[in-house]
């Protein structure tokens, strides 16, 4: 009998002014009075981002580490842990994109179990770990990734630049703010690609195995109003009501995080992303597309629901007239990667279902 399981955070606050109006009584909720901020340097250089979410912490501000980048590299990750060991921090508090926020989750798993995330066999040690407790962790993004909503965080293997990542439910951010008076400090071709990447979650979470009736009712919603709010958001991007439309359609989205995130267009693009320094938006601008069109034959009905929630006459069109409108890329051939990347980045997905000469076809295609 099919079943279905709740593995969102509990608490969820959107809005803008959100953070200013929720903090205080979430920091009480858990019994946060050490507060250590992960985010990134563009985030510290703006006053109404870091600067201002310090300014509210006040006294429970224990810290911070701005050196997350791109993909979360297991070094500077764990030099985060470090960070907040030396704070003393009982609570962490992410502020940016999918990168300080997955960073924040490994830094909360790695302070709970002692594992060195640069180690080789980090990844496969951390799939045995048993977290007896994490650091309670409230989450603001500043683009529309959606990693607030999961409890798996990916990071950057040291050396190979692979993309790994830990899990465990206690790892779900204890509360998510969507804060449009945050978001509209985004740079816009972010907040747009990250916001295709929503897309994706979406289109990823209707086309996974099995039943899930109210992922899929969330994640249709989740498509009409990313595909509204990020038109607005490109006609004005200090419209805080199309931002905040973008971050309830990028929820909506992601109400089944573990197989919509192990679809076929998240798989290929993790395996460019970190390799080739693409980021996940611009992969799944890139690629999403072509998928939709390798796999319509397999999904007719899932793929017409799709069309009508994009308002297009295929769920391929839907997307690529998407990217177009926004203006965001939409060829992998700019990022120049060889024929043997190429490969290297299918081999290992190749399956009986799957050949390694079908999933080449895709990349081809995005070219």
């Amino acid at each position: 009998m099919p079943t279905f399981q709740y593995s969102n955070p509990e608490a969820i606050h959107w809005g803008a002014g959100s953070l200013r109006e929720k903090l205080d009584a979430e920091l009480r909720r858990v019994g946060g009075r050490r507060v250590f901020v992960v985010t990134t340097k563009s985030a510290v250089r703006e006053p109404a981002l870091a600067p201002a979410v310090e300014a509210l912490l006040g006294d429970r501000f224990a810290g911070r580490f701005a050196d997350i980048g791109e993909h979360a590299p297991a070094r500077s990750v764990m030099d985060a842990v470090r960070a907040a060991r030396e704070a003393r921090a009982d609570t962490l508090l992410s502020l940016g994109g999918g990168s300080p926020i997955d960073a924040a989750k490994t830094v909360a798993f790695s302070l709970a179990t002692g594992l060195d995330m640069t180690l080789p066999d980090a990844p496969a040690r951390a799939r045995g770990a048993k977290l007896e407790r994490a650091l309670p962790h409230l989450a603001v993004p500043t683009t529309l990734s959606v990693a607030e909503l999961a409890g798996s965080a990916g990071f950057t293997a040291e050396g190979t630049k692979e993309k790994v990542g830990v899990a465990a439910p206690e790892l779900r951010p204890a509360a998510v703010f969507y804060d449009a008076e945050l978001a509209v400090k985004t740079p816009l071709d972010l907040w747009l690609t990250t916001g295709i990447r929503a897309v994706d979650h979406a289109v990823e979470t209707l086309l996974a195995p099995g039943e899930h009736p109210l992922p899929d009712v969330a994640a249709l919603d989740g498509l009409r109003r990313l595909r509204k709010g990020l038109l607005a958001t490109k006609a004005n991007p200090a419209d805080l009501a199309a931002r905040t439309e973008c971050q309830l359609g990028a929820w909506h989205s992601y109400l089944l995080p573990g197989p919509a995130a192990k679809g076929l267009s998240h798989t290929l693009s993790k395996r460019l992303g970190s390799r080739h320094d693409i980021p996940h938006g611009v992969t799944s601008c890139l690629l999403l597309p072509h998928v939709l069109r390798y796999l319509a034959p397999r999904a007719p009905e899932t793929m017409k629901r799709i069309a009508e929630a994009l308002d297009a006459p295929t769920a391929a069109e839907g997307v690529s007239r998407l990217v177009s409108q926004l203006g965001l890329p939409n060829h992998l051939a700019a990022y120049e990667l060889s024929d043997a990347d190429l490969h290297e980045a299918v081999r290992p997905m190749a399956s009986a279902e799957r050949s390694e000469d079908d999933l080449l076809g895709i990349l081809r295609a995005a070219l």
